[in-house]
């Protein structure tokens, strides 16, 4: 097969996109110690996000099919609220592989969104992850420090903000743009 003749791929995500005003809190939280504390990529403003499923390289001709799953999956959920709360790391303290913005407010609605979310794309032919499903919003990735990294440059995480989740969106990436993350679904919570 000539490149050609290949099927299109975009690589696609389902998420809860930030509102400008909760993205600004966590850009402000992060201006204050960032010069202190190295990581190879910081995520850009607008790319602050909650993952609900990461679904992978995917044929473009299906972006369609899958808003309209999501939207049946919307139709059976309420809007609810979160908010900022705490920060931490995933990988070694010393040299983490991902800083993060933790997420409180109504997580059991989240939670069951994102079970009826991976339900869905199940039957649509998405394998869902084995790991736990652990809502944060990734705001750094790869530690590069000289010296080993700590919790107390960051503090305690953003100031706290409510806000209300009426949406989720399907994502499409695009590697080398800043921001990197295009919305090319939604689906409305009813």
């Amino acid at each position: 097969m000539s490149l050609s003749e290949k099927e299109a791929m975009d690589r696609l995500f389902v998420a809860v996109h930030l509102p400008a005003d909760v993205s600004s809190r966590i850009q402000e939280w992060t201006a204050a110690w960032a010069e202190q504390v190295s990581f190879r990529k910081w995520v850009h403003p607008q790319d602050y996000h909650i993952t609900v499923q990461f679904l992978g390289d995917t044929p473009t001709h299906r972006i369609e099919e899958l808003t309209a799953a999501l939207q049946e999956v919307a139709k059976r959920h309420q809007p609810f609220q979160l908010r900022l709360h705490d920060a931490g790391v995933f990988g070694a303290m010393a040299s983490p592989r991902i800083l993060w913005a933790g997420v409180g407010g109504e997580l059991s609605a989240l939670e069951q969104l994102q079970r009826s979310v991976v339900r869905k794309m199940e039957s649509c032919g998405f394998v869902p992850e084995e790991r736990p499903y652990r809502p944060h919003i990734t705001v750094s990735r790869k530690f590069q420090g000289i010296q080993k990294f700590s919790l107390d440059v960051i503090g305690s995480g953003p100031e706290p903000i409510q806000w209300k989740v009426q949406e989720i969106v399907l994502f499409r990436t695009n590697l080398h743009a800043s921001p990197m993350y295009e919305k090319v679904g939604v689906a409305r919570l009813s």
